[in-house]
């Protein structure tokens, strides 16, 4: 039981932390202010570190992550729909807030329902939340 509550916590971390790098991704060809292109750049380099890590940990469970190819081309069609018709700074600013605010909810849940994984999965989800509140921080000043 204990296995599969950190493989759980594992798995929303990554898919938390892939999902970050896919959007950001997506964004970044729209992106006209430097200091916000370069805000999102240091943002994608750390979500890919919390992305190796949770894969990491799933490696030693004998798992392989993979992303999902329809999730990643969702995501890829709703910041496509979402920023036809406004690339400022502010609305994109406004649509990085709310994917962290979700990903910290999301994180939330799966560590609730999975209290009894490993110290490693709980620290990294963590990580992961408390560094999402802070971008939430830095990117207010772009809205």
């Amino acid at each position: 039981m204990r296995n599969n509550e950190e493989i759980n916590v594992l798995k929303e971390t990554r898919k938390n932390a892939s999902m970050a790098v896919n959007a950001i991704d997506a964004l970044m060809g729209k992106i006209y202010n430097q200091e916000f292109a370069y805000e999102l750049t240091a943002e994608r380099d750390r979500f890919r570190d919390f992305e190796r890590k949770a894969e990491a940990g799933l490696w030693e469970h004998g798992l392989v992550s993979k992303d999902s190819g329809m999730q990643k081309a969702m995501l890829w069609g709703a910041i496509q729909a979402n920023t036809v018709l406004n690339i400022s700074t502010n609305h994109v600013a406004d649509m990085m807030i709310q994917g962290n605010a979700r990903g910290i909810m999301e994180l939330m849940k799966t560590k609730h329902n999975n209290k009894a994984s490993s110290s490693f999965a709980n620290e990294l989800a963590e990580e992961l939340m408390d560094f999402e509140e802070e971008n939430i921080e830095r990117l207010k000043r772009f809205l």
